[in-house]
């Protein structure tokens, strides 16, 4: 386990977005006995009209920290710095911009940190991330590179970001990738490649009903201990319950959900998640309910009253490479799970024979559900669940991980004589 260690993370979320990866990553670097400067999001296209809220929240939280020099600690061991940064991949005085006045302001946010040896773990494969990185890269640093997206189809710069991906591949130490298909886009410019999922949380998901799970202190609204869960609001929805939890966004197969809702009005169909795109004629329908989104360590009480968790994805060259983390968070809790033929998703159930897969026709869909509502609920069938999902339990990944990386800082050590 690498500990001891001053590490930067340049993530592609924010610190206060859903829990995924990124905060569990961090949070477990700092319970190591790390000290972690998390630099906030600073994107991979320019912002749009839609992105105002998120700018507005940038903002407030960059005012927020001026008196602690750029820094706000979440939780032990954990500073979170929101920078401003001009758009990557703009015009030559963007970058000039950038390189000269903003990105100096994170290496002095490192500095007053007393940081040295930095490890830099990185998320983004933008030119500004890449100048972040030759800024803050001393001759000792080690450079992890995790690519968790296939960051081409989200920006219209899509040649830009190719070859600043391919540079950082080059000068990456270690390069950890979430599935096979983006592993074979980073083996050409790199041969220290390994496929590590995201994990599940198991003491946050415990199957035992009156487990009592201990939320990490975390200073921020997201993850905050508030919840609304209502247990008398679940008792009064007729049955049964087709759950799932995780964003509102644009992958979501909103017009599967509002034919499959229509089929069956005596079913109850509940998300829980922020709203991050319109849900449309989805949210009018009276046996659909948007609980918003909650502490990621209140979900499994929810999770608990599903009777089919779903995976309701669309299937397009951005979901070709996603693997759900929110599936084995559903079989930590041994709940039958029914998703979307996706490539990932499909390459995992050819592993453990798990779920239930559908194509995005609703009549499939509604039958894959109907399946898994009629499947054996013994303590055998249970136990499988949880047994897969225990293979993904982030604290074996995260070690196995830390191995790599502290393999690769062994062997720059110099020789002893």
């Amino acid at each position: 386990m690498i500990s001891g260690l001053d590490i930067i993370c340049i993530s592609s979320i924010e610190w206060d977005f859903l829990w995924q990866g990124h905060q569990e990553i961090t949070s477990r670097l700092a319970e190591a006995g790390n000290r972690v400067l998390y630099i906030e999001n600073t994107g991979v296209r320019s912002p749009g009209i839609r992105d105002a809220r998120r700018i507005g929240t940038r903002i407030k939280n960059w005012i927020r920290s001026l008196r602690s020099h750029g820094l706000r600690e979440v939780a032990p061991n954990i500073f979170v710095c929101s920078p401003l940064v001009l758009p990557p991949f703009g015009a030559g005085w963007q970058r000039a911009i950038n390189r000269r006045l903003l990105l100096p302001l994170i290496v002095r946010s490192a500095r007053t940190l007393g940081m040295k040896n930095i490890l830099l773990w990185s998320y983004l494969p933008t030119d500004t991330a890449l100048d972040l990185v030759r800024m803050l890269r001393g001759p000792k640093t080690c450079l992890v590179y995790y690519c968790v997206d296939n960051f081409a189809l989200l920006t219209p710069k899509v040649h830009a970001l190719r070859e600043n991906e391919r540079a950082t591949l080059r000068l990456s130490d270690v390069v950890f990738t979430t599935c096979s298909e983006l592993a074979a886009n980073c083996t050409p410019w790199n041969d220290n490649v390994h496929i590590f999922p995201f994990g599940v949380n198991l003491e946050a998901f415990p199957f035992e009903c009156d487990a009592r799970i201990e939320p990490r202190p975390m200073n921020n609204g997201s993850n905050s201990s508030t919840s609304t869960f209502n247990n008398s609001f679940f008792q009064s929805l007729p049955r049964p319950v087709i759950g799932y939890i995780g964003g509102i966004h644009v992958h979501i197969d909103f017009g599967l959900l509002i034919e499959m809702a229509r089929a069956k009005p005596e079913w109850s169909w509940i998300f829980v998640g922020a709203l991050q795109t319109p849900v449309g004629e989805l949210g009018e329908l009276p046996n659909v309910h948007f609980l918003g989104q909650q502490p990621h360590g209140s979900l499994v009480r929810y999770v608990r009253e599903f009777d089919v968790c779903i995976v309701p994805y669309v299937n397009s060259h951005y979901t070709a490479t996603v693997v759900p983390t929110k599936i084995n968070e559903y079989l930590a809790l041994a709940k039958p799970v029914v998703s979307t033929d996706l490539p990932a998703v499909s390459e995992f159930n050819r592993e453990h024979n798990i779920l239930q897969t559908s194509t995005t026709r609703p009549s499939d869909f509604l039958s894959a559900i109907e399946q898994a509502l009629s499947l054996p609920t013994d303590k055998a069938t249970l136990d499988r669940r949880r047994e897969v999902a225990n293979l993904a339990d982030w604290q074996a990944r995260f070690g196995a991980m830390s191995e790599i990386i502290s393999q690769e800082l062994k062997a720059r050590e110099p020789e002893s004589t």
